[in-house]
């Protein structure tokens, strides 16, 4: 989580080894990086987390590469969706994820939940990217057909 010595983490172990998941991270936030955390190559980045089914637990870069999927059916207007890239922690890291890691919930070192993964282009010899939905979007989204989703619900309920 301390992609470079030079920058604070917002990342702080907790001693029960439990990562408390709570609130989203913003569109904003994720789409204008700020300077304020960089990576070994001095880019902006946030770095996140996720535990796969199939890669289990790894740390990743959420960076400023997007990717738009524009749906059109006959008859009615468009649709997008705006994906999140998530790369590996630096160069000597595996991939972020594998097949099978679908739906995994990617947080942030606060625990705030930045998106579900998507898929990804697989492991190359230069770069891997893993692709995410935003929270945010897929928020939106269940609301306008009048879904009421619960991120964190409780047991006593």
């Amino acid at each position: 989580m301390y992609p470079n010595p030079a920058n604070p983490s917002s990342f702080e172990y907790p001693y029960n080894r439990l990562l408390q998941i709570s609130g989203t991270l913003s569109d904003v936030e994720m789409w204008k990086l700020g300077p304020k955390t960089l990576d070994n190559d001095n880019d902006p980045c946030i770095m996140v987390i996720k535990r796969g089914n199939a890669s289990g637990l790894t740390v990743g870069r959420l960076n400023t590469i997007r990717s738009f999927t524009r749906l059109y059916f006959k008859g009615k207007p468009g649709e997008m969706s705006k994906e999140i890239t998530v790369l590996p922690r630096n160069y000597k890291s595996h991939a972020f994820s594998e097949p099978g890691d679908s739906g995994a919930v990617i947080v942030d070192g606060k625990g705030r939940i930045a998106g579900l993964l998507t898929g990804g282009t697989g492991a190359t010899d230069r770069i891997d990217c893993t692709y995410a939905a935003s929270i945010n979007f897929l928020l939106n989204r269940m609301s306008e057909h009048d879904l009421k989703p619960s991120l964190f619900p409780s047991l006593n309920a």
